[in-house]
């Protein structure tokens, strides 16, 4: 899916960005993987320090969504590695958004998917099955809801009540 211009995008709904229809993500976010530009419809997460949900979720088809894991921004532990890098890519998911840490950041920048994170760290999570999907998560400032979409590229990321032609 072609992604479109996250200024552009602001330029042209500049009307939707007070009343919250368009939401500008704070830049705490460092970016990954292959593909520097992506755009979907996002399915939520909420975990802390442990990755069972986000594993289960990126063994389902994609479809071109972007998968966005509210790990409470702990930096103690990483939710995503390599595996689950190339788990995305293989199952069409267009991205990965992470307010929390990764690892294998080679192996991630290897796979053709866009993943965003506060961080890296070389830890491994825990692996209880705690969390909870679909529901809304606040990360960056921003209120995020499950079935919203969500842009990205160099300049930032933004979420949108409903998909944006321009």
């Amino acid at each position: 899916m072609a992604s479109l211009a996250t200024s552009d995008i602001c330029d042209s709904n500049a009307k939707h960005v007070p009343t919250g229809d368009l939401r500008v993500l704070q830049p705490i976010f460092q970016c990954y993987g292959h593909r520097r530009a992506f755009s979907g419809p996002i399915v939520t997460l909420k975990v802390f320090e442990d990755n069972v949900l986000v594993r289960e979720l990126l063994e389902t088809k994609g479809e071109g969504r972007v998968l966005v894991v509210d790990g409470g921004g702990s930096t103690r532990c990483a939710l995503v590695g390599g595996n689950l890098g190339q788990l995305a890519q293989n199952n069409g998911w267009a991205g990965i958004v992470l307010n929390g840490c990764i690892r294998d950041v080679d192996e991630i920048n290897g796979c053709d998917v866009g993943v965003r994170a506060l961080a890296t760290n070389p830890l491994k999570s825990n692996k209880k099955g705690t969390g909870e999907k679909h529901v809304s998560v606040y990360i960056a400032g921003a209120l995020i809801h499950d079935g919203e979409w969500l842009y990205a590229d160099n300049d930032g990321i933004l979420v949108s009540k409903a998909e944006l032609s321009t």
